[in-house]
């Protein structure tokens, strides 16, 4: 009988890890691609553009017209690059930390990009008062003190711990509402 090292075991299990990131690598391609599939079948079935990271989910229709869509849903590619840009310099210029950092895969989560994509607009209206103002003003203080670190960890809780410590991972959907108890038409 051989004897197991500790070593050995330490190397099998750095190889499973290995290839558990490969298959999950590949579902999350397939599913990005069907995903992709989906919305270009009902883009051409009803005529509707549907947004890329849209909610597809069948049978809930979001897209009235005076229904407010998210920074997510109305973001054009220049705009994602922009927001991508600015959280590459905001990560540079103040080096967050901890609860604070925001993991490279924030794109994938709807949610960090809608509240990151929040405090780059009050950063840009905070940064342009700041520099319209005679005296200097304090609106540059302010957006620190009031959003930055308040919205950097806000949006680390939408965002999995194992996107921090070993990489994407994709989030899995909850529920919907259960509808039951809600007010019914008489």
């Amino acid at each position: 009988m051989s004897q197991v090292t500790v070593e050995g075991l330490e190397a099998q299990l750095e190889e499973l890890a290995s290839i558990i990131t490969a298959l999950t690598d590949r579902q999350d391609q397939r599913i990005d691609q069907l995903e992709q599939i989906l919305a270009e079948v009902r883009d051409r079935l009803d005529g509707t553009p549907v947004p890329a990271g849209a909610d597809t989910t069948a049978g809930q229709d979001t897209a009235g017209p005076c229904t407010p869509r998210s920074w997510t849903a109305r973001a054009t590619p220049a705009e994602w690059a922009e927001l991508a840009d600015w959280v590459d310099w905001l990560h540079a210029q103040y080096q967050p930390q901890g609860e604070y950092r925001v993991p490279p895969c924030w794109p994938q989560h709807p949610g960090a990009a809608e509240e990151l994509a929040g405090l780059h607009a009050s950063w840009k209206a905070a940064m342009l008062a700041a520099e319209q103002a005679e005296d200097g003003g304090d609106q540059a203080l302010y957006w620190h003190d009031r959003y930055l670190w308040d919205t950097l960890a806000r949006t680390n809780r939408v965002i999995p711990n194992v996107c921090r410590n070993t990489g994407h991972a994709r989030l899995k959907q909850l529920p919907p509402t259960d509808r039951t108890g809600l007010p019914q038409d008489t």
